[in-house]
């Protein structure tokens, strides 16, 4: 229970730091490996998966700049194994409300898996669901682009 606590605690943190408006990407990144794979993916299918923890800290820094105000909420938490073991799998339930730097405010949820070894990150995932968003029609430019 208290380790479990512990870990509920630690990435509250980690979700704060990330609601910062001078997001620290080095410090985003710290707990994942070198070589470590994340991807996300929603109802419309699974985006490109980024390699290695380069990829993944630039796609921070544009998601940084094309949503420089971030909310995001960690809901609830679940663990494969003892929460403090050092391989683990975390399946986390969150929330984001974020405002793109055109002012426009999106609300949606999700729900995060992370697979750790030796307490680092080696994949994650992102499942989004698409309740609150604009339809992509609505997104779809003249030109007929998103």
């Amino acid at each position: 229970m208290i380790a479990s606590w512990l870990v509920r605690r630690m990435m509250r943190s980690y979700f704060d730091q990330i609601n910062r408006d001078d997001l620290d990407v080095a410090a985003a990144t710290a707990g994942m490996t070198d070589d470590c794979t994340y991807q996300h993916s929603s109802e419309l299918g699974v985006e490109e998966a980024r390699r290695g923890k380069k990829a993944i800290a630039e796609w921070f820094e544009g998601w940084k700049k094309e949503f420089p105000k971030r909310k995001m909420v960690l809901n609830s938490i679940c663990f494969a194994a003892w929460p403090l073991s050092p391989s683990n799998v975390w399946i986390m339930d969150w929330s984001i409300t974020e405002t793109s730097r055109q002012g426009v405010e999106y609300k949606y949820d999700g729900v995060m898996a992370v697979h750790t070894k030796n307490f680092k990150v080696v994949r994650g995932a992102d499942y989004i669901s698409f309740r609150g968003l604009p339809r992509l029609s609505d997104l779809i430019k003249p030109a007929g682009r998103a």
